[in-house]
């Protein structure tokens, strides 16, 4: 090719080559106008007209059709003018804290991209990020409520390298139903974090809630790793719950205990993968990976268990929030 032509054609190659800007949609507003004119409403009212002007707005984000639910929107209605500072920071920063986190998130993978919409948005209490569905469409949630709570200092960025961690990974890591699964998509989205934030502190790297996490699991080491081995093929929603979200037959270890073996899993991987090899095994791939990581650190505590087999079945029928 001629060098001129070549010279003329560059911008168009680079701008083909150059990753998409992430955007994102926000909602959290809308939360906060409503309670504002609604105050005075009597609650069964109030939860009433939330869930018509909602339904309206952003179809499907506050879908379930239940008490539990209706609960939760009068117990978030009424605690929200207590939280309305901070989350007002939340909504002033989130745009650029998510800018910055999507540069420096592109030093590691340079061709980043979200597979999934990004709303920003009052979840109610239920999450400070993940992955759910929104009228029928995957979509990756940030709740400025929680937020607001956990992140408003300087753990806002490895949360957010942990949250795009998790749209990089499931490019090629698909949900599935065993307990390995979870340990090793939070493992690997918080070894992500501790990796691209050197010297990050437990608090930045989501271990100390809802009390730290380390100590606690180090303290009882052997047993969390055979409790991890033992249930490595589980499919059991107690067992994943017990492990990552605090809930169920924990029988001592803390809760969410899960992330940290997670984390101590991901890493001994690490030793001779780099961050975006291991992101981008499949899961028939990762399965050995996770299971040979989990063996070797059984090995170095002498945990009387066995270690978990290199292979087994992989189902699918439950998609889990990441």
């Amino acid at each position: 090719m001629p060098k001129l032509a070549l010279i003329l054609l560059m911008p168009a190659l680079l701008a083909a080559a150059a990753p998409r800007t992430v955007t994102f949609a926000s909602y959290a507003p809308q939360f906060d106008n409503f309670e504002a004119r609604t105050r005075g409403m009597a609650t069964d009212r109030r939860v009433l007209a939330f869930r018509a002007e909602f339904d309206r707005i952003l179809p499907g984000l506050y879908s379930v059709a239940d008490a539990a639910l209706d609960r939760r929107i009068a117990r978030a209605l009424t605690e929200f003018p207590s939280i309305r500072p901070a989350y007002r920071i939340v909504e002033s920063r989130f745009p650029g804290a998510l800018a910055s986190a999507v540069r420096h998130f592109r030093t590691v993978f340079p061709q980043f991209a979200s597979p999934l919409p990004i709303f920003l948005v009052h979840s109610l209490g239920t999450r400070d990020g993940g992955s759910d569905y929104v009228g029928g469409r995957k979509a990756m949630l940030f709740g400025a409520d929680v937020i607001a709570k956990l992140h408003n200092d300087d753990s806002l960025q490895p949360f957010l390298d942990h949250e795009l961690f998790h749209l990089e990974h499931a490019r090629h890591f698909m949900d599935c139903d065993q307990l390995w699964c979870p340990l090793w998509q939070e493992g690997l989205a918080t070894y992500a974090a501790a990796s691209m934030t050197p010297g990050a502190t437990d608090h930045q790297l989501l271990l100390d809630a809802p009390a730290p996490i380390r100590a606690a699991t180090e303290a009882r080491w052997g047993e969390a790793l055979c409790r991890m081995a033992v249930g490595f093929d589980s499919a059991d929603n107690g067992d994943i719950a017990a492990a990552f979200m605090g809930r169920g037959k924990s029988s001592g270890l803390p809760q969410r205990f899960g992330y940290y073996v997670g984390l101590r899993i991901a890493s001994e991987a690490a030793r001779n993968r780099t961050l975006p090899v291991l992101a981008g095994l499949d899961d028939e791939a990762a399965r050995p990976v996770v299971a040979a990581a989990l063996t070797a650190l059984i090995d170095a505590a002498h945990a009387p268990c066995r270690p978990p087999a290199a292979n087994g079945a992989i189902t699918r029928h439950v998609a889990r929030p990441a």
